[in-house]
């Protein structure tokens, strides 16, 4: 038997067990320091033996690891699995190996054989319908899309110069997670974050429950179909990781929404900031467009450099630069044609 083959059949084994271990806590069970196999079972509310299995599974593979007493610890790659390390991938992991790997299992072979994408077949609805009718799973991918835009909210406060900007609009900005950051970077801005209705409820809440009141005072959300429209006002619009989810005809309708929006709420020269991956500058490309056919809508495929101008160019909208960024992600900064 091939080896090398069995080794990437097993992938998703691998995957499984982290995924399971980033549901579960453990990192964070771990987090103050070594523990037995019965302490650690009590702390995640896990079957003893159960967890032992896991755990045997995870320390071969040096995601956690055992001290000379025999007791489970974190490790450096684990520690990215705590929910309050700065570079967290908890909920990212999550995802990817629990909701996305299912979708994957279930529905790919026929999406790739009718072209269509993978959710209806693996679980009869798109992902954003499936969400809306699992609260738990809604929960994680939020959180994970948090995970996802931590470290581009960081970059972009400290690197956009926002002197003259005073209202920011992130389009599809989850759970304004990169808001959060360049607002509180940034004293003297508002923020609008656009999003579907049930994600804006669940961060409003959120929000509310921080008791951060300066920034309660600053963010606000705005529930809409950025497919039919985007709220006006803004100096400064942002659509993060959004394109890469639709077709070029799709993309092209948001970006339109984008550029009325602009033309009409704005003094000055309203600015858009498009960060996605571009297939120039992802080495991620291999399997971007796998994650795609989960989760993004039919014909949904890598741009490039020249896709993003012409689909800006098509909405009314002209392209000032393209600056590749960490994350494989690429900032096009647009303005009105």
């Amino acid at each position: 038997m091939e080896t090398s083959l069995v080794s990437l059949v097993m992938g998703s084994l691998t995957s499984a067990t982290v995924g399971a271990a980033a549901r579960l806590g453990v990192a964070d069970a771990l987090a103050d320091g070594p523990a037995t196999a019965a302490e650690l079972a009590k702390a995640v509310d896990a079957d003893r033996d159960a967890l032992v299995s896991l755990m045997t599974a995870l320390t071969a593979l040096g995601i956690f690891a055992r001290d000379e007493d025999g007791r489970y610890t974190n490790s450096p790659q684990s520690e990215l699995l705590r929910t309050d390390h700065p570079d967290s991938m908890r909920h990212l992991t999550a995802l990817l190996c629990g909701l996305y790997a299912q979708a994957a299992a279930g529905g790919l072979a026929e999406a790739v054989r009718t072209g269509t994408s993978v959710m209806p077949h693996a679980f009869g609805v798109p992902l954003y319908e499936y969400l809306e009718k699992d609260p738990e799973t809604a929960r994680i991918f939020d959180l994970a899309m948090q995970d996802w835009a931590r470290p581009i909210g960081k970059i972009l406060a400290e690197h956009v110069p926002f002197e003259d900007v005073r209202t920011v609009i992130d389009v599809g900005g989850g759970n304004g997670t990169l808001l959060k950051a360049i607002l509180t970077a940034h004293p003297h801005l508002k923020g609008v974050c656009v999003d579907r209705p049930d994600t804006c409820r669940r961060a409003e809440a959120e929000l509310r429950a921080s008791g951060d009141a300066d920034l309660a005072g600053r963010l606000t959300y705005r529930p809409a179909d950025i497919l039919r429209e985007v709220p006006e006002g803004g100096d400064l619009y942002i659509l993060k990781n959004v394109l890469h989810d639709w077709s070029s005809e799709s993309g092209i309708q948001i970006l339109g929404n984008i550029r009325r929006a602009m033309s009409a709420g704005a003094d000055g020269s309203p600015t858009l900031l498009v960060i996605d991956p571009l297939a120039e500058h992802d080495s991620g490309a291999a399997f971007r467009n796998v994650i795609k056919m989960i989760v993004g809508e039919p014909n949904t495929r890598e741009r490039t450099e020249a896709d993003m101008r012409r689909e800006a160019a098509a909405a009314g909208l002209q392209v000032v630069s393209l600056t590749p960024c960490p994350a494989d992600l690429t900032v096009t900064t647009c303005t009105l044609a």
